[in-house]
Order: structure tokens, then sequence, then C-alpha cells
């Protein structure tokens, strides 16, 4: 048996068990992943996971993303090795959420805690979006805010200098390393004033299609005012751009996008799903 550390050059390697996102995915800063192999070459299983807060003083976690293996022998030196690498990386928990039982049962095997709960992620469609500019009724968008391909390069990177002085990275772990160009441009949006960026809806499209919503901030006096105007204009960008059933996931990472989504996809709920936790040493 061979293990292989996974990265994007080789994800492929690994189809059948890591999805097209999660392929791309591992070319980002803080993902891992540990692959392994028969002697035939034959894959054998994999584990993809990213590391939670390592540049920050709090304590370093790893969310598993992906963990599956063919036999026990296999599920037994992946766990090995990851839990080799994560003590490497100063990790000091891992924890999963999946709406996959039997991913969860592999990690309860392991060690992990396992319950069942909703999912902080919901998914929206076209159709949830339409109804939503519907209920908005914004007959202009002010010219402040605008579409991030308006935006140049040194003002995006002037407003995510801002966000990790003041601590928001929204869901990117990675935001310091992201070019402009790993957001969808066209549909995330941006509020400009006095020359500079002080709010941002930033969407990523993912190979499956899949639009991800991974950074909603603003800054200054307005900036409710301007996070409503932001949805609203990457909620019109969408309907506009994209075909009908384009799908739009949001982690409800926090109170108040939870609050927000509560209020404008009232009805739309989370899977229910697995998750669970493991201390490390």
């Amino acid at each position: 048996m061979e293990l292989i550390e996974i990265n994007d050059e080789n994800a492929e390697e690994f189809a059948e068990l890591i999805n097209e996102d999660m392929q791309e995915d591992l070319a980002r800063t803080f993902f891992r992943g540990i692959g392994a192999k028969d002697d035939a070459g034959d894959t054998k299983g994999a584990i993809v996971y990213e590391l939670k807060g390592s540049e920050s003083e709090n304590d370093t976690l790893s969310r598993v993303h992906m963990f599956e293996a063919s036999d026990e022998e296999t599920k037994k030196l992946i766990m090995k090795e990851y839990k080799n690498n994560i003590s490497d990386e100063d990790v000091t928990g891992s924890f999963y959420e999946s709406s996959e039982a039997g991913f969860a049962n592999d990690l309860k095997s392991c060690g992990f805690s396992m319950q069942e709960s909703e999912s902080l992620d919901i998914i929206v469609s076209t159709d949830d979006i339409r109804k939503v500019l519907s209920a908005l009724n914004i007959k202009k968008m002010p010219s402040h805010i605008m579409s991030l391909s308006k935006a140049s390069v040194m003002q995006y990177r002037g407003f995510i200098k801002n966000c990790l002085f003041k601590g928001q990275k929204g869901l990117l772990e990675d935001l310091a390393y992201l070019p402009m160009k790993w957001f969808e441009r066209e549909v995330s949006s941006v509020a400009v004033t006095d020359d500079k960026v002080d709010g941002a809806l930033l969407i990523r499209k993912a190979p499956s299609g899949m639009l991800y919503v991974g950074l909603y901030v603003a800054f200054g006096p307005d900036y409710k005012k301007n996070l409503a105007l932001l949805m609203a204009n990457s909620a019109q960008k969408i309907v506009e751009q994209y075909p009908d059933g384009t799908q739009v996931l949001i982690r409800r990472h926090n109170d108040m996008v939870r609050k927000l989504t509560d209020k404008i996809f009232a009805g739309i709920k989370g899977a229910t799903v697995f998750k669970g936790e493991r201390a490390e040493d």
C-alpha cells in the first residue's frame, strides 16, 4: 500500500472518490489530501481536510471534508497518516459535517462523535432569488454598488487587507491568498466609497456550476444599507446571467447570516446531516 499526498496536480487520479469541486479546492493554501493506492496502482481510499485558524491566535482546527476507504486496513493507514500530519500542524481538534452516513460512521469508528442535526448550509435556486428581488423592489441600483469586475485589482487588494485587519474572513480561511479572478466577478458585488471598496459579497463558481457565497461584509456608517444593496445587486446578476435551476450555497456561519437568510428565504431549511468532532493530542 502506498500513501500519497494529494494536491491539485494529482487529484484527478482520485476522481472516483473526490468530486470536481473538492479537486479544485486542493489548490488552496489550507486544503490537504492523503490518498492510498495498492501495489497495482488502484485507488483504495482518500481523505481531504482543511485547516482552520492556523494563522490566528486561536487553536488550529481541521475540518474533514471527505474520507473514504475500501477496507479497514486502508482506513487505519490513512487515519494514522492524517493524525501525524495534523500533529505537525499543531491541530487541537477535528470536526466534520456530512449528509453521508458511511462517511460519518467511518469517522465515528476513528473516535469522532456523531449526531444528527440541521446543516449550517442552505441551497437556494434562481427561482428563490427571483422572489427576493421582487420583494426588495429596488428600481435602480445606486452608482456606488457595482460588480466586482468593475473594481481594480488595487481596490480589491485594499479591501482584502482591511478585512484581514478587522478579522473578517467570512468562510475563506485563505482570503489573503485568493486573487480577484478566483471569484465570479460579474455576480460578485462591491460597494465603493471615495474610490475605495468598503463592502463586498464575493461569490465563487465551482466546476460543478454551484455558486458559493464566500464573503459578505461591509464597513463604514452605511454598512447596513450597503449589505442590502450588495445582496440585491448580486441577486439581480445571478438571475440575469444564469439559467433556471442554478443553485447557490449559503453557509449560515454566524448570527447575522442566519437572521438574514431566515428572513429573506423563510421556509428554506438546511438538510439533515451528521456532525461530529474529535479532540487531537
